[in-house]
């Protein structure tokens, strides 16, 4: 297997199975290691619990463990190292930008040549400076961004959150899981300069481009989720509704994270037979990104999505560097 990158860190912060939710325990395993590692609060390069340490730790099968841990290293979340441990994957490494000292020389060697066929500095440099005026006037060319998410509205406001990071001639187009396996914006996809994913689904936007190198990025939940939370009234009984069952466990703990005075939540999932019933004995509904229909289920009852927004960490040690060695100056 791949070896990780020096360890950042010891894995601290516990698990936790949660034997009243109607989740199997290796649905929840997985979605606290998947999306812990995709939202950040498990570090890249986390040494995690050996397969017997977390199997004892949790009280389930080993087998369970296991196998969680084989679904994760295919998925390229994780990585293991022959007598050293299993750690979390560590970023990838970014393409180096433009050769400055080469530039240097470059130059250097013009001077020196133009010099020698007897032109002063004074003259070099007038002649340089009209040389690099003309190219200023040259139109920059932007560089191409794709963006892979799996809900549209969520993956287009992710490319507007990150458009501000990068000059006004760059662009940056989302593009959804389901399109691309549907034949839809392969071909935008395959020409753009930088491609990024969800680092819990980089596998998956891998598989669909092949030879494509893709970028995953980590996502943490917005400042307007967290206002939403933190302003949610102690006595209200809320509804947590996700998208998906394994999402469960990992959005309970990080609504008792950022709204710790709330104490009645209730929990559920956008395909469970309980749902109406969960809904309407709320005051309060969170929803997860692409569970918007449950609004219509109960009209007019308060309700606000659990939204995240790209790691700014990644946006600054991958996604910016990721960008500069691929842009084309004029």
């Amino acid at each position: 297997m791949t070896s990780p990158a020096p360890v950042t860190s010891a894995f601290s912060r516990p698990f936790t199975i949660d034997r009243s939710l109607d989740v199997p325990v290796g649905a929840q395993l997985r979605g606290q290691l998947e999306y812990g590692i995709a939202c950040g609060e498990i570090p890249r390069g986390t040494r995690l619990p050996s397969v017997r340490e977390l199997s004892q730790e949790l009280g389930v099968a080993h087998v369970t463990v296991a196998q969680t841990y084989k679904e994760l290293l295919g998925a390229g979340l994780i990585v293991t190292a022959r007598g050293r441990g299993t750690y979390v994957a560590d970023a990838p490494r970014v393409p180096a930008g433009p050769d400055h000292a080469r530039l240097r020389n470059l130059m250097s060697e013009c001077i020196r040549q133009a010099q020698h066929e007897g032109f002063t500095l004074r003259q070099i440099g007038e002649v340089t400076q009209v040389l690099l005026a003309r190219g200023g006037a040259t139109p920059a060319t932007g560089v191409s961004i794709v963006l892979v998410g799996l809900f549209a509205d969520a993956t287009r406001s992710y490319a507007a959150d990150l458009q501000p990071f990068l000059r006004p001639e760059d662009h940056v187009q989302a593009v959804t899981l389901g399109e691309l396996r549907l034949g839809e914006n392969l071909d935008v996809a395959r020409s753009a300069d930088v491609v990024l994913a969800l680092a819990h689904r980089l596998s998956d936007t891998q598989a669909l481009l092949a030879s494509v190198d893709v970028i995953p990025v980590g996502f943490i939940p917005s400042q307007e989720t967290r206002a939403a939370l933190a302003a949610v009234s102690p006595l209200s009984r809320v509804a947590l509704v996700t998208t998906f069952e394994e999402f469960l466990p990992t959005f309970l703990g990080g609504v008792k994270r950022f709204a710790p005075h709330v104490s009645n939540l209730m929990t559920t999932h956008l395909h469970s037979p309980g749902l109406q019933a969960v809904l309407e004995g709320a005051d309060v509904i969170v929803h997860a990104t692409g569970s918007e229909m449950v609004r219509d289920l109960v009209p007019g009852k308060p309700a606000f999505e659990y939204r995240h927004m790209i790691d700014p960490r990644d946006v600054e040690g991958l996604v910016l560097p990721a960008v500069d060695a691929r842009r084309k100056e004029p």
